[in-house]
């Protein structure tokens, strides 16, 4: 802690100014005192009070100024307590002039001294009460001592404590009032020595509750930070599973593509080639009949292959994102799918089916033509294939709410049920020869499901096996955009 009189230093300036308000008030009693004494004829007595009043007024005057410039300092709060106790002394030596010697005992002016010892106090200096105190005594007995020769013995006998007696008591009332005004600047340094530590102890409390605080934030940030980490972990464990998984659907797009250009593709080709070899090595042993059904079997291969290589070349710039050219139109269903029929006519003819169609009026889809026309020649074409020779297709289209249901039925070979659950996953695709040995990929089912939800719709297959299948497309109706 710091030094009581450095830490009071300010109190003690605000205490010497309110001591020089207090002189001012004692100033004006002795003024009007001195007017009572000039009153009553004693002017000598009045003008020596006149006189000490009047130094004390210089002096009050000149403390001011001197505390305005250097403040409170040791020497200063010494000099006027000394200063003041010696004034009174000389008041009350004076007035025992005027009134009597036995004034000096019995004086109102005594009852001052104490109050001269109090506002030591105001100073915050515990030595200067003692000083006080010590000095009070030293003067009141020096002023008896002075004028005890003059008083009346007979007073002194009837005037209770006039003698030394009383003297001495009175000495003691001030020492004992000194000695507690004395505690007073204890009592206050304790209270501060207190009020000190339990500021100390409050800001240690402070301290340690922020440290606490700060604690608790630090493994708040923690536990978030951890919280962070371990969810961009999951993001990277998703990211790398879904890396995974699209790394082996193109591997086995990659194996599907290889093995579809290895043997698919190279088939209709191989048999070509062998056709046209043999035609072209013994023309002249060739019937025209022969000539025309070994046409025909080219014709078929080479239409095999380009159906098959048009599929494939739609599928790879759709599993490449590569755009297709798409462009959502209102589209008249019934004449892509009589373009479709046309198309497939050859095929149609061969197996000797019937194809019968059922289709509403005036439909039309929102979808891209070009996708569209896949779709169908390829739904169109695998009922073809699957159906058995002079069966029945029956293709059929209608509005259903908001969309359009484009059914193809055949009575072919149907599916098994294991094979309906992979129909259209490119990693266990696998191609069922048609009725009539008609080759197949698998690939066209797979390119019909992508282009219909890239037209915002859907494909729906039932089958049984041994009784057909049924290919159901569904397409938002153009109608519900355009109203």
């Amino acid at each position: 802690m710091k030094d009581f009189d450095y830490a009071f230093k300010d109190d003690a300036l605000w205490g010497e100014q309110e001591v020089i308000k207090f002189r001012w008030i004692l100033v004006g009693a002795i003024m009007l005192l001195i007017a009572y004494i000039f009153s009553s004829g004693e002017y000598e007595r009045g003008f020596i009070s006149l006189a000490v009043a009047s130094f004390y007024i210089f002096y009050n005057s000149i403390l001011n100024i001197l505390l305005k410039k250097v403040g409170s300092t040791s020497w200063i709060r010494y000099l006027s307590t000394t200063i003041d106790i010696t004034i009174l002394t000389l008041h009350i030596f004076n007035y025992s002039y005027f009134f009597s010697p036995i004034a000096v005992v019995t004086a109102a002016s005594i009852f001052v001294y104490p109050l001269l010892i109090l506002i030591s106090v105001l100073r915050y200096d515990k030595r200067l009460v003692i000083y006080s105190s010590l000095y009070v005594v030293f003067c009141y007995n020096l002023l008896y001592l002075i004028r005890r020769p003059y008083i009346d013995p007979a007073l002194i006998e009837q005037v209770a404590s006039a003698d030394w007696a009383g003297q001495v008591f009175r000495s003691v009332y001030f020492l004992l009032m000194g000695y507690f005004l004395f505690s007073i600047p204890v009592m206050i340094e304790r209270l501060v020595e207190k009020q000190t530590f339990i500021i100390d102890e409050r800001k240690s409390m402070e301290l340690k509750l922020a440290l606490e605080q700060q604690k608790r934030d630090l493994a708040l940030q923690k536990l978030q930070m951890e919280k962070k980490l371990n969810l961009q972990l999951q993001e990277q464990k998703n990211l790398i599973e879904r890396q995974k998984d699209t790394l082996q659907e193109l591997n086995a797009t990659k194996d599907k593509l290889f093995s579809i250009i290895g043997h698919d593709l190279r088939s209709p080709f191989s048999a070509q080639c062998s056709l046209s070899d043999l035609m072209i090595d013994d023309i002249d042993n060739f019937s025209n009949k022969e000539i025309i059904d070994s046409l025909k079997a080219i014709n078929r291969s080479a239409k095999n292959g380009l159906e098959l290589l048009s599929n494939l070349l739609d599928w790879a710039k759709n599993q490449s994102n590569t755009p297709i050219g798409k462009s959502s139109n209102a589209i008249s269903i019934e004449p892509l799918i009589t373009e479709s029929i046309d198309m497939l006519s050859n095929n149609i003819r061969n197996k000797q089916l019937k194809i019968i169609t059922s289709i509403e009026p005036n439909l039309q889809v929102m979808a891209d033509e070009n996708m569209l026309k896949t779709i169908i020649r390829n739904l169109l074409s695998n009922a073809i294939k699957y159906s058995h020779p002079q069966g029945e297709i029956i293709v059929k289209c209608m509005s259903i709410g908001k969309t359009v249901s484009l059914a193809i039925v055949d009575e072919g070979i149907g599916i098994t049920e294991d094979h309906l659950k992979v129909l259209f996953s490119m990693q266990h695709s696998t191609s069922t020869p048609g009725t009539d040995n008609e080759p197949g990929t698998g690939l066209g089912l797979i390119l019909c499901k992508e282009l219909a939800e890239k037209n915002s719709g859907k494909i729906i297959v039932e089958s049984k096996v041994g009784k057909g299948s049924v290919f159901s497309l569904i397409l938002p109706l153009a109608n519900q955009y355009l109203n």
